[in-house]
């Protein structure tokens, strides 16, 4: 069950058009950086049902151009509270901001039509209010609600990380009962999920946005699995067999050393949340762990590492 209400941050940046533009750049980065990844840009006041006879409009200067507003969306009133309070600190006097409420039902229907099936070479991956059959037969059902967090299958980087873990289950079919997994900022659990319903053991994801941890265990009992999620980032005092973090690159780099340390001797992990082209800083970074470099694939501009840690 869903809360009731969803809330909204809504962001507005004041000023000159440039300084405006410049500050709303440094808060987009301010916000990936301390762990913000889902944010809207945007507000859609102007009708886009265009008649056909009438002149081409701009509707990307209608709806605000490059000082559009920035909006964050939560189950929580408190949390958005807080970031609010952080934001205000951090760009005092160049923004404005407010908190407003809607019914979490009406949320819901604006993006539904956007969220449609997909497969992909072991799962098979839908929503729940949609009934279409798998393409193929033998794929495992993955019933994924979105929620506000980040990773429903439909971005290029989750995709990557779910192929990944399925070619991680088909090289290591028989001892998938014995690999534990950890999912590092499991958003809406998809990942971890998969992992559960393909028959691996111990299975822990985390994540720093409660929206996320609400998200996941709402997915989890949909799908009829046992995971347990948690807030925060890394566990202490225990490793893993399979370690999936699909984050940002700047993030990886600096967690590095860390996400090492919770692989067991012989462990993978599978990382995501990078372009292309961060995909080699993201590997050095590995190896200066002590991480080999096992495979690399991509779509659609996003990169997947595989690294594995030496028995």
């Amino acid at each position: 069950m869903h809360p009731q209400h969803t809330y909204e941050l809504r962001v507005t940046f004041d000023g000159e058009a440039a300084a405006a533009i410049k500050c709303k750049e440094r808060m987009i980065d301010w916000l990936l950086l301390n762990g913000v990844e889902s944010f809207v840009e945007g507000e859609l006041t102007v009708d886009i049902n265009q008649n056909q006879d009438e002149p081409p409009r701009d509707y990307y200067t209608e709806l605000g151009g490059d000082q559009t507003p920035l909006s964050i969306y939560r189950y929580s009133r408190e949390s958005l509270d807080d970031l609010r309070v952080k934001l205000e600190h951090a760009f005092s006097g160049q923004v404005s901001t407010e908190i407003l409420t809607m019914e979490t039902e009406v949320w819901m229907e604006g993006w539904k039509e956007s969220f449609k099936p997909f497969a992909t070479d072991v799962f098979y991956v839908c929503p729940p209010w949609e009934q279409t059959p798998a393409p193929t037969s033998g794929l495992i059902d993955l019933v994924i609600e979105p929620g506000m967090a980040f990773g429903t299958g439909q971005h290029a980087t989750t995709r990557l990380c779910l192929d990944q873990v399925g070619a991680d289950f088909l090289e290591q079919r028989r001892n998938v009962a014995n690999r534990s997994v950890l999912d590092v900022g499991t958003g809406t659990g998809i990942l971890l999920i998969g992992a559960k319903k393909l028959g691996y053991g111990d299975c822990l994801g985390t994540d720093i946005e409660d929206d996320a941890i609400l998200a996941a265990n709402t997915n989890a009992r949909a799908n009829g699995v046992d995971t347990k999620f948690v807030l925060g980032s890394l566990p202490q005092g225990k490793t893993f067999d399979l370690v999936l973090a699909n984050i940002l690159a700047v993030v990886l780099i600096r967690l590095m050393p860390d996400l090492a340390a919770v692989m067991s001797p012989g462990g993978r992990i599978v990382l995501s949340g990078l372009l292309t082209e961060e995909a080699e800083e993201v590997k050095a970074a590995g190896i200066r762990a002590g991480l080999t470099a096992v495979r690399q694939t991509d779509l659609t501009g996003w990169g997947c590492l595989l690294l594995a840690k030496p028995v």
